[in-house]
């Protein structure tokens, strides 16, 4: 809790340097720092205080974590302005000071922040009954509502309202202080990333304001509000970097996807703004994206209705903000669509932070649901050796059990190339500088983020690649968008890309040894090196012919991509990754005979009783080595155990059981002292030796 402390202490200096700032304004009609410094700390103190909240998984804590992240979205977006406000005279010859209207900027997330701020502070003070937050809640409502109404009048004292807020957090921020000394929170049953939902669901309603206010013919254009997209991508990349270690690995994969999604749109709106492009999507991006996300749709279908309609709404609003550049109806319509569908996220799992009883269904596990009322499955559990109703409830679902140190993001990597591969090679050469965010975001960032957890979870193949495919779209696709590709530097542009030749070439033979989709990807990319290296020769077909190997490995990612996120969802192979070219190890071609399913997830204990039930064996991590198990039912399965360990069969193994009636025939072996002592204190981490029977 005194991250909650220290979180919030950032935010009210931020709401004092802005309290200074607007009495200097009132004062002088000047503002007391440049627009630049502000900015910048205005963007630091939002980081520092998210990333405070950020490791905080607690149930109790995930109430604090959502009016944190939203209003440091807020802030975020107040110092982008400001720093837009000095850099874009600089950089366009379109816009000058004069011409510039931060207003209008930051007017669409304001008008959305009203909603969002107004659903809280009602639900706060109808169920929660946490009289700090809401103020807390009511006074940022009230800033919003001071800034709203400022544009059509020269409203005085929003000074005293951000003094206000900062007089609040430090209360709030003192007292969580004081209360971590006082009470001990560290429970590690109350751990609870689901809550967390709320985040998700309120800066993706912050990162449509722009339309939203645009189709109220409130601003004049979507792009200038182009701080809210931006903003609350980067704290819902935030939010889902802090899932693959805490958390439902579903939420925090399209947490990445969302931010990733809206951080690239946000930037391409800026680049609409400096240059007058006519769009903010090249079809090379957009028809891909959207394909992607539509096929998240399909997968996530199974965890959860809303969540699959929701991608469903975007992936048509990325088409439509593209191809309906005249009317904007479409682009108006499936706005509001996917607002009013993340808004009731929103407001559904506020209601399930508060405990209200009549929660709002957003379909959860629904089509799993659905088919087992359509088929009468035969259900796992029968309480045959003394599983508790709980137990029983919990393994016919595919809960997520326990949390690991690391989650996977394989997934997330192969996506990330498929949008650069595709913003690299096909984005028309005069429109370039569109391609950057996407490339930026992508291709660099967010697999730079995933080869160093591949890294951390063994993955030494995985990590290497990622990283050298985030190395190559950082130096390539930086100087390809930037304009920089067709200079006097053949000779250096050739060097570069021939090494990257080599390591390539390098990694598609190991990959022989790995899957036939590795094999593939790099086949591909060695092709569009070299397709790549024509160019820097000064052939004129190098530019076609890096266009059709780019399209052959961005396929090859959309597989793996499917593949992996299939797999991580349902817990089984559907489409294979194919054996490798080359086994060379008897593990590798045993392959076929082995099942793999998450340990993480109840649907893969699920497979893994099932298996051991029907005499297979497990092998299953300990605290230091990998062990061997099998059910003492199955004498052929321990005698497999066995031989497979090459272990003497008169050397004792463990025996694991989940009640006393599975050991009553061995009952003479114990003293009756003993056996009334493991009585009381089993379930524990005691052990009982015993001779063996």
């Amino acid at each position: 809790m005194s991250n909650i402390a220290f979180s919030l202490l950032f935010l009210s200096i931020a709401f004092v340097l802005q309290t200074i700032d607007y009495i200097a304004l009132e004062a002088t009609g000047l503002y007391l720092l440049k627009p630049l410094v502000s900015g910048i700390v205005t963007i630091a103190l939002a980081v520092l205080s998210a990333i405070s909240v950020v490791t905080l998984p607690s149930k109790d804590a995930a109430l604090t974590s959502s009016v944190i992240f939203i209003t440091c979205a807020f802030w975020s977006a107040m110092g982008m302005s400001d720093i837009s406000k000095e850099i874009t005279p600089m950089l366009s010859q379109n816009i000058s000071e004069e011409t510039f209207k931060q207003m209008e900027v930051l007017l669409p997330g304001h008008g959305v922040l009203i909603v969002l701020f107004a659903i809280f502070s009602f639900l706060l003070l109808l169920f929660n009954h946490q009289k700090d937050h809401v103020v807390f809640m009511g006074l940022s409502l009230l800033s919003s509502v001071c800034f709203i109404t400022n544009m059509w009048t020269n409203l005085k004292g929003r000074s005293v309202t951000f003094l206000s807020l900062a007089f609040i957090t430090s209360y709030i921020s003192a007292r969580t202080f004081f209360h971590s000394f006082t009470k001990n929170i560290n429970n590690l049953e109350e751990l609870d990333f689901q809550s967390k939902r709320v985040i998700r669901y309120a800066l993706n309603a912050l990162s449509l304001s722009p339309w939203i206010l645009n189709s109220l013919a409130v601003t004049e254009s979507s792009t200038t509000g182009f701080v809210w997209p931006l903003s609350s991508g980067l704290f819902l990349l935030l939010h889902g970097v802090s899932g693959l270690r805490w958390g439902d690995i579903t939420v925090s994969t399209c947490s990445i996807i969302d931010g990733l999604f809206w951080t690239s749109v946000g930037g391409s709106m800026y680049v609409e703004l400096l240059k007058q492009y006519l769009d903010i999507f090249s079809p090379a991006v957009s028809i891909p994206v959207s394909f992607i996300v539509l096929s998240v749709a399909v997968v996530f279908v199974q965890t959860e209705i809303l969540l699959s309609f929701q991608y469903l709404l975007l992936s048509i609003l990325i088409l439509t903000l593209n191809f309906d550049n005249n009317a904007k109806i479409a682009v108006s319509t499936f706005a509001w669509l996917s607002f009013i569908l993340n808004v009731y996220g929103y407001v559904s799992y506020l209601c399930k932070s508060f405990s209200f009883k009549s929660n709002f269904p957003v379909g959860q596990n629904g089509l799993e649901k659905i088919l087992s009322k359509m088929f009468a499955n035969k259900k796992f559990m029968k309480n045959r050796v003394g599983v508790n109703k709980i137990s029983e409830n919990l393994f016919e679902t595919n809960t997520v059990l326990g949390f690991s140190k690391y989650a996977e993001s394989e997934s997330l990597g192969y996506l990330a190339n498929v949008v650069t591969v595709l913003a690299f090679v096909w984005v028309p050469q005069e429109n370039s500088f569109l391609s950057l965010p996407w490339i930026i975001t992508y291709g660099c960032c967010l697999q730079f983020v995933v080869g160093f957890i591949c890294f951390s979870r063994g993955q030494t193949f995985e990590s290497s690649s990622f990283l050298i495919f985030a190395s190559f779209w950082l130096i390539w696709g930086g100087l390809r968008s930037l304009g920089l590709f067709k200079t006097d530097l053949g000779m250096s542009l050739g060097v570069g890309i021939c090494s990257f030749l080599l390591i390539g070439l390098l990694f598609a033979g190991i990959s022989i040894n790995v899957n036939k989709i590795w094999t593939s990807i790099f086949l591909c990319f060695d092709l569009m090196l070299l397709a790549t290296l024509l160019q820097v020769l000064g052939i004129n077909d190098g530019y076609m012919i890096e266009r059709i190997f780019g399209s052959a490995l961005s396929i090859s990612f959309v597989y793996a991509f499917l593949s992996s996120i299939i797999k991580m969802t349902y817990g089984k192979e559907i489409i294979p990754f194919g054996r490798p070219l080359k086994e060379i190890n008897k593990i590798q071609k045993d392959k076929d005979q082995m099942l793999w399913a998450p340990a993480r997830r109840a649907s893969g204990v699920r497979k893994i009783a099932e298996k051991l039930k029907t005499g297979g064996i497990c092998g299953i991590p300990s605290d230091t080595v990998y062990i061997l198990v099998a059910c003492c039912n199955q004498p052929e399965a321990v005698k497999r155990a066995y031989k497979s360990k090459k272990q003497a069969e008169d050397r004792p193994m463990s025996l694991w059981i989940s009640n006393f009636r599975q050991i009553e025939a061995a009952k003479n072996e114990f003293s009756s002292l003993l056996w009334d002592f493991l009585h009381e204190i089993w379930p524990s981490n005691v052990s009982a030796v015993l001779k063996r029977v």
